[in-house]
């Protein structure tokens, strides 16, 4: 494919060009994703049902946008919570004016939408993070053979057999095979032989176990949506273990006795299975500036790169080498340097001699996707879009923590209050209940702050804000309490709501994830003890909680900011558990301690102190380094090694690092020799897979995950990994940023807060492959073998000795170029011997015994069909 030219010249658009008919059904101000495919110039809509589909002959236009929470003070133009972006795809048989149609359309849909839109230039096999993540809910990309240019109809045979290899281990792409045929078929891949009404999924020996899985996903959405398909899943030489019915389907397209003979022996490498990250520590910027009419590029420096690097009066191209290209185009500059901005990357693009698959993006300031931000070191701005998903973090939060959080404040900023989640500074009115024999028990407010992990919980909490009264309510779940005492407490929190007639807000809450203003309730004196009720447990001398003698002597960590977040959780009675980070308080029969990590804050101290006048008013103060043998003697084993890295210096300047740079998951692995990372979007729990080694950035730390199973050498090399990981990023890291490594199933809670829902038994509950295979297969009907194998009547064929042969070039050409006497759907039998041979090598009478299927599949390979 050579579009370069195309492409490059797709720019000089005009703001007065005119609107594209297609455009006008774009929804306003709304989530969303449209697709057009490039026919004969035309933008022409994809149907919603072949979303995911792209020809590889074709060029498309897609357009996705998706509401977020507003950001304060933004300057666009576009809805503030609308984040709009536009691909053009280019097929890799695609021609020059196809491409070259999409760019431009891509320009002239950027002009509609106020030139507010990131854009983004996406070829075949070599997509962005962000392109593929819209099509995963529909199983991947799949890319059909044909297109346009070569004749094919979208409608045309839908439900002909086709052959699939599947590759990608977390972003699944689909390639159609010319044929189906053995020779397209390696050991090393995975494949799905597609009926329509079966589907086989075939597992080379060599492949590996995350694209089987994928396969049978795959498959099952398949089934899923047509309402009624069959899945057999082969495994490479066991191919006979099928059942007769089954296995008679198969060889119709693909014959036993043919596989050992024709099976590609060549391992198929694809280089683009799923986006690597290698070396991008030559990130260069460079200025644009087209004063003299011409452009002019000038490297302005090396990495790393800083915001400041960028000024709004001119254009940037970001050079992150075969990596990807951005082009950053300040908000006071020129409307044709905003316009042209693709036009110009793409020429740097073939100056440099970079591929041309390599990503090219143009990003508006102030609209700048995660992904750009992650390239610099120092993102300092508040109004920065901070990717898919949460907008917010707590880092905006301790930012703010001084701030007034009365309710008229709150209510007179709605954006502080949604930006904090505190609707006022939490001294309102407050009922508690706790569940108790499945009823709520009010809960004595001497206990008010006073929290147990084997309990649930519900408060309704009353406030002003000089107009009118709000109610919130809340019901609280921990960690060990049963599924019929949280069921309890949410039904509680109906029937509260329903005494006020329905005007309360209720807010399900889970321990360890209360929300700011739930803490804030409470004013820093917010303790989780463990056990609880149903337990039995008796902790602290709590007049509802009979004291045991042992438990007479406990730990309790202390953690937050200020009395807005601050709270003390129960741990474990051991030395290990302690953390320089932070501050603990001891309790004992004789004494209470406070241990002050020397990385706590000022307010962590103070809050352990309201939490040892509990029961001591003259706690003894411990600092780290300085304790005496009698502290340690309390703890049952003694004196350990605990947690000691430290966090950055201010606490807060680690939380608003966080804010601008979303934590990032990736599978890494050095199996190829050099270290490799493969980012997962929009990750979950589900993305951690047993088999492997997983890196998380939570940029002010590197969290190595280590799956039970993973690979040995990988875990012994696994910081080693990490380092490696820190010292190619092109946003130039701290080589002495954290690592901290966890294991699976003792995940610690700041590792788990990145995931969204986290379900502790998740893989003692998660299927195996086998279950996975018979669960599928007890689903299939074996009745629908019956009419798909039934004998056809043989075709009623011309005698070939008898017709006239004509030259292989000219049985190419269009049915109505044909010589009168050959029928356009039997061009074959019009070759001489030697020559049919060479194209279909085979002889007629072979040729003449295959099924019509067959023997279409051979004229296609052969064009004549």
């Amino acid at each position: 494919m050579n579009e370069s030219m195309s492409e490059s010249d797709s720019g000089g658009g005009g703001g007065g060009m005119e609107l594209d008919p297609a455009f006008a059904t774009i929804p306003k101000a709304k989530s969303c994703l449209c697709i057009w495919r490039v026919e004969n110039f035309r933008l022409v809509a994809v149907p919603r049902e072949s979303h995911g589909i792209f020809f590889k002959g074709d060029a498309y236009v897609i357009y996705h946008a998706e509401e977020i929470k507003k950001s304060a003070n933004t300057s666009s133009t576009t809805p503030a919570n609308l984040i709009q972006h536009i691909h053009f795809w280019i097929g890799s048989e695609a021609t020059q004016d196809e491409a070259g149609v999409a760019a431009y359309k891509t320009v002239e849909l950027d002009d509609h939408l106020s030139g507010n839109a990131v854009q983004h230039r996406e070829v075949q096999g070599n997509e962005s993070e962000r392109f593929l993540s819209y099509f995963k809910p529909r199983g991947g990309v799949t890319y059909r053979q044909g297109g346009i240019a070569s004749g094919f109809h979208r409608h045309q045979s839908t439900n002909e057999p086709r052959l699939f290899r599947l590759k990608g281990r977390h972003t699944v792409r689909l390639f159609e095979m010319a044929a189906i045929d053995w020779s397209h078929i390696s050991r090393g891949d995975v494949y799905l032989l597609d009926l329509n009404e079966v589907i086989f999924i075939w597992n080379g020996s060599k492949s590996n176990k995350y694209e089987r899985l994928q396969a049978m996903q795959r498959a099952k959405q398949l089934r899923d949506e047509r309402g009624k398909t069959n899945i057999v899943i082969i495994e490479d030489g066991e191919e006979m273990k099928m059942n007769k019915d089954e296995l008679k389907l198969f060889e119709t397209k693909l014959l036993l006795k043919e596989k050992n003979m024709k099976l590609n022996t060549n391992e198929i490498m694809d280089d683009n299975d799923d986006d690597k990250r290698l070396d991008g520590t030559h990130i260069k910027l460079y200025k644009c500036s087209d004063e003299s009419g011409t452009l002019k590029v000038t490297e302005k420096k090396a990495g790393p790169l800083m915001k400041i690097d960028l000024e709004s009066e001119d254009a940037y191209i970001i050079d992150n080498g075969i990596y990807g290209i951005w082009v950053w185009v300040g908000r006071r500059s020129n409307p044709k340097e905003r316009r042209e901005a693709m036009r110009n990357a793409l020429g740097f693009l073939q100056k440099k001699g970079y591929p041309k698959a390599t990503k090219v993006c143009r990003v508006i300031d102030g609209a700048e996707p995660m992904e750009f931000i992650a390239l610099f070191k120092i993102w300092n701005d508040p109004n920065a879009q901070k990717g898919l998903g949460k907008t917010y973090t707590k880092g905006h939060i301790a930012k703010m923590v001084s701030s007034q959080f009365d309710a008229v404040t709150m209510h007179s900023q709605p954006q502080l209050a949604a930006a904090t989640q505190m609707p006022d500074d939490g001294s309102g009115k407050k009922e508690i209940f706790r569940i108790e024999q499945f009823k709520m028990i009010p809960y004595p407010e001497s206990m008010h702050g006073i929290f147990f992990s084997g309990d649930s919980f519900v408060i309704q909490y009353t406030y002003n804000d000089q107009q009118r009264s709000y109610t919130l309510i809340y019901f609280w779940l921990g960690h060990y309490s049963s599924q019929d005492e949280q069921a309890a407490a949410a039904i509680g929190a109906v029937e509260l709501d329903k005494k006020i007639n329905g005007i309360g807000t209720i807010i399900r809450v889970v321990q360890d994830k209360e929300p700011l203003h739930f803490m804030a309730m409470f004013h820093g004196q917010m303790i989780i003890f463990k056990h609880g009720k149903r337990s039995g447990f008796r902790n602290l001398q709590y007049h509802d909680e009979n004291t045991s003698e042992n438990d007479d002597t406990y730990l309790l960590q202390v953690r937050g900011l200020s009395k807005y977040d601050t709270k003390a959780v129960q741990v474990d009675l051991r030395a290990s558990t302690l953390n320089s980070n932070d501050c603990f308080v001891l309790f004992t029969p004789q004494s209470v301690y406070i241990w002050c990590g020397k990385g706590s804050t000022g307010d962590e101290r103070e809050m352990s102190k309201v939490v040892a006048s509990s029961k001591s008013k003259d706690p003894i103060m411990v600092f780290e380094g300085q304790e005496k043998d009698e502290f340690w003697n309390h703890f049952p084993h003694g004196q350990e090694p605990y947690a000691s890295d430290k966090r950055l210096n201010d606490h807060q300047s680690s939380f608003i690092n966080i804010t601008n740079h979303p934590a990032r998951l990736f599978e890494i692995s050095n199996a190829s020799g050099h270290t490799t990372a493969i980012e997962i979007p929009n990750f979950t729990q589900t993305d951690l897979d047993e088999d492997d080694v997983m890196l998380l950035d939570a940029w002010t730390s590197i969290f190595l995950w280590i799956g039970k199973n993973s690979n040995k050498t990988e875990m012994k090399d696994a910081e080693r990994i990490a380092y490696d990981y820190l010292r190619t990023d092109p946003s130039h890291r701290d080589p002495d940023t954290p690592i901290i490594k966890t294991k699976q199933m003792y995940e610690p809670i700041h590792f788990i807060g990145f995931f969204g829902p986290w379900d502790r038994n998740y893989w003692t509950t998660k299927s195996s492959y086998e279950t996975a295979k018979s669960i599928l297969h007890a689903d299939n009907r074996p009745e629908i073998y019956v009419e798909l194998v039934r004998d056809k009547p043989k075709q009623n064929i011309l005698n070939r000795t008898t017709v006239t042969k004509y030259p292989y070039e000219l049985l190419l050409k269009a049915a109505d170029e044909l010589p009168e006497d050959v029928n356009p759907e039997l061009r074959e039998i019009h070759l001489n011997d030697d020559e049919f041979f060479q194209r279909f090598k085979m002889n007629y009478s072979d040729y003449a015994s295959k099924p019509a299927w067959r023997q279409k599949e051979l004229k296609k390979l052969a064009k004549l069909f």
